[in-house]
């Protein structure tokens, strides 16, 4: 073996930068979820990722671009246990009530809870909804589309629809949210929004 052999392969500078940031993503993560958005601080997310302020102040502008980047990540990981669950269902009924259920449970996760119920009041509810327009709701329109091939009628405008469904799920996520713990009132708001897509679709 020739001395080059054993020299371990350089990391890239973006390499390195997309290391601190997904460091720093998961530290905010978990102290958000532990203390909330308010009581965390910058230097105290810098310091649990192991960087320097000088690296997170590189990455991030503020604390609130922070929490915008960690919610989009949280974004990103709903759709995929949605779209997980629903794949398990028999029919776009069916997967309907999977996704549904799978979103809601996903807001009692703790690791998820305390961030989502922060969302709103901290990046504003217009970047809470622009964020759900872009995930969510052409999974929805997936699924209408899907109800029109199986016979089964959408009322009204589908966008429309899958707007105002959406906003029926983030109610219900808000409510199991605030009090992730409660596993009685999950099960009352679950069961309620089972009842509405019942009566929405048969």
């Amino acid at each position: 073996m020739t001395p080059v052999d054993t020299v371990p392969p350089r990391v890239t500078q973006a390499a390195r930068r997309a290391r601190t940031r997904g460091a720093l993503l998961a530290a905010a993560r978990a102290l958000f979820a532990e203390k909330g958005f308010a009581a965390t601080g910058r230097e105290e997310i810098a310091e649990q990722a192991g960087v320097t302020r000088g690296a997170l102040y590189h990455h991030f502008a503020s604390k609130t671009e922070v929490a915008a980047a960690v919610v989009a990540e949280l974004e990103a990981e709903l759709v995929d246990r949605v779209v997980r669950a629903a794949a398990a269902g028999e029919g776009v009924r069916d997967q309907l009530h999977r996704g549904c259920r799978a979103y809601m449970d996903a807001c009692a996760d703790p690791s998820m809870a305390r961030i989502l119920a922060d969302a709103p009041a901290v990046l504003g509810m217009e970047a809470c909804r622009a964020l759900d327009a872009e995930s969510c709701v052409p999974l929805l329109e997936e699924v209408f589309a899907r109800c029109a091939a199986e016979g089964i009628e959408v009322l009204g405008d589908p966008a429309v629809v899958a707007s105002l469904l959406l906003g029926l799920l983030n109610e219900a996520a808000a409510l199991i949210a605030a009090t992730p713990h409660d596993a009685a009132l999950r099960a009352r708001v679950a069961d309620t929004v089972d009842s509405f897509l019942t009566r929405l679709f048969g």
